[in-house]
């Protein structure tokens, strides 16, 4: 059972202190976990352990959030900066590895959706990180085959332009199914969405800068918007109603 800030700290009673009894001078504990299961000290020899998955969304949303803002500055050129090998800093163990552990402890908790958008958004995230890494051979390979760095550079991109398409499918199949979530949630797959689309049309006659820097401003509203949602889902968790979390109706 989860404890607000204030009963954390002492400020509050705790409704859900854990009761003490004494037998043969010791002061024995018995609490009760989120599913109402006994964990008695009574016999420390045999314990038994009944573990909360904490809620794996902030997470998500972070990884996610993060890795597009990073993205979309360097696609709108923020300070000069254009090359996106940077996006591996938070694209891979962040917004690859962190939303892909994030989707896995979703499937234990149940939640059909957020495996869904983490597994997708998590897979598509890492994939792209994939790139930039030089031992996979991906641009080396587009370099051998075009005969030099500049157009195997440009053949590299025009590839990624099947990569955002076909990104697009899953990402849109998340949108529509987070009509039920909450605002900035399925504000923020819109986005991804409309973004996706330009960058498949920005790369097909790559360079259309005009495009990409529209994507990368979606991309960096996207981040913004994921930030507030994760924000809002932990002070909520602590009882602090500061940021709403914005629910959409649900009509169960």
């Amino acid at each position: 059972m989860s404890r607000t800030l204030k009963q954390q700290m002492g400020l509050e009673a705790d409704p859900h202190a854990p009761e003490h009894v004494m037998t043969g001078g010791q002061r024995l504990t018995k609490v009760y976990t989120q599913g109402g299961h006994e964990q008695d000290s009574g016999q420390p020899g045999l314990p038994t352990y009944h573990r909360r998955i904490a809620n794996p969304f902030p997470l998500f949303a972070i990884g996610i959030g993060a890795s597009l803002l990073i993205l979309g500055l360097v696609f709108v050129e923020v300070r000069g900066l254009r090359n996106p090998q940077i996006f591996l800093n938070i694209g891979l163990p962040l917004g690859g590895v962190g939303v892909l552990t994030a989707m896995v402890f979703s499937f234990v908790e149940g939640n059909t959706f957020l495996t869904t958008a983490a597994g997708s958004l998590g897979g598509l995230v890492g994939g792209v990180s994939l790139i930039f890494l030089p031992w996979t051979g991906i641009q080396a390979t587009y370099v051998e085959e075009a005969g030099g760095v500049a157009p195997g550079t440009i053949a590299l991109y025009q590839a990624l332009q099947v990569v955002f398409l076909v990104a697009f499918v899953p990402v849109f199949a998340v949108f529509v199914s987070s009509f039920k979530t909450a605002a900035p949630v399925s504000f923020s797959a819109l986005l991804i969405v409309i973004a996706l689309f330009l960058l498949g049309a920005a790369f097909k006659d790559f360079p259309r800068e005009s495009l990409q820097t529209a994507a990368g401003a979606l991309f960096i509203v996207v981040g913004v918007s994921l930030f507030y949602s994760a924000t809002s889902v932990l002070l909520a968790e602590e009882g602090i109603k500061f940021l709403p979390v914005l629910p959409l109706p649900r009509g169960d």
